[in-house]
Formats: structure tokens, C-alpha cells, sequence
């Protein structure tokens, strides 16, 4: 790693989406956000995680370059009561930061990750069955903006749980609108 990489004085920004002292439900999203490098390749040259614990239990989380300055850390805490954290990172800014924060029980609707229950099917950590219902979104980037809003509101009001999208440019009879973005380089 470079040393130029490493060099300036980054703010820890006040990060926590639960802040320190603060509050957030069992299976919420705790976040850690820092301000670091931006110059050279920081997907690559900032190694970045956090160990979150709690009595025996213990998570390593592998931190992520957010874009325009900013690497985070998101972590799903698995039980209520008083979780720590430690930032390792070869950023010294933001390496050995350390807090404690408090995890609530989950809200009603909040059942937690969905797991493999019983060899064949899907579970909430709760034990809430998982019931999938889903559909798929063809060549929907491909459509125009007044459409992509009108299916996106439609959805919103069905049961699906789950969607699936085909990302690859498609060339049907009755699409052919070049995409906003490609999913890979080039061109239809």
C-alpha cells in the first residue's frame, strides 16, 4: 500500500446510525461510517472491518469503500442487550475506534433474517414461516421513466416478496429501447 494512501487527517464522522449510546432493534441495521481515502485505489488499498460482540457471541464484518470518501461497516445484531464494537483497518483514522451501543427486542413486523428451515423451506429467525411469493421484471430497465414508475407502484401494492430482474439488454419485437445502462461494456 502506498503511504500517500494512508496520509492526512481524516474526520471520523459521527457515524453510527445507532449512535454511540443510542439505540436499534434486534435484526436493525447498526452502521459505522468513516471519512477516509479517496486517492488511489480505495476498493483496494484500505483493508477495513469490524468486530462486533456481545458476551460469547462475536462477528467479524468486512467494511466496504461507500463511495466519495466514505468506507462502512453494517452489522445485523442477533440479540437484544449491550453489543461493542472494534474497527480494524490499515487507515490509522479510523483503525481502533471502539463503541457500545444498546439492541432493543424487534419491532412486531421485524422478524429477523430468512434462513433454511427444515431442510425444504424458508424460516424468519423467529421461527415465522417464510411464504415466497415473486414475479420477474424483464427488460425493465429498457422501459421509459413514466413506465419503470407505474410498475414500481404496482408492486408496491401486490403481496410479492420477492422479485427477480433480468439485467441483460433483450431485443424483443416490441422492445427495442436502448437501455439507459448496460450491465456489461458495449452496445445491442
Amino acid at each position: 500500500m502506498k503511504r500517500q494512501t494512508l496520509a492526512g487527517g481524516f474526520i471520523v464522522l459521527a457515524v453510527l446510525t445507532a449512535g454511540a449510546g443510542q439505540t436499534v432493534e434486534q435484526w436493525g441495521r447498526y452502521e459505522l461510517a468513516f471519512n477516509g481515502p479517496t486517492n488511489g485505489n480505495p476498493y483496494l488499498d484500505v483493508k477495513f472491518s469490524a468486530r462486533f460482540w456481545q458476551r460469547q457471541s462475536v462477528s467479524e464484518v468486512r467494511g466496504f469503500y461507500d463511495g466519495d470518501g466514505i468506507y462502512r461497516a453494517r452489522f445485523l445484531p442477533g440479540q437484544p442487550g449491550e453489543w461493542h464494537y472494534l474497527t480494524v483497518s490499515s487507515c490509522r483514522e479510523f483503525n481502533g475506534q471502539t463503541g457500545v451501543f444498546t439492541v432493543t427486542g424487534p419491532s412486531a413486523r421485524n422478524h429477523g433474517p430468512v434462513r433454511v428451515a427444515n431442510t425444504y423451506h424458508f424460516a424468519y429467525a423467529d421461527g415465522t414461516p417464510c411464504q415466497e411469493l415473486g414475479t420477474t421484471c424483464y427488460v425493465w430497465q429498457l422501459q421509459p421513466e413514466a413506465l419503470q414508475e407505474q410498475t414500481l407502484k404496482t408492486l408496491a401494492a401486490a403481496a410479492f416478496n420477492k422479485l427477480r430482474f433480468c439485467v441483460f439488454p433483450k431485443r424483443y419485437q416490441w422492445n427495442t429501447n436502448e437501455p439507459i445502462l448496460y450491465p456489461q461494456a458495449g452496445r445491442l
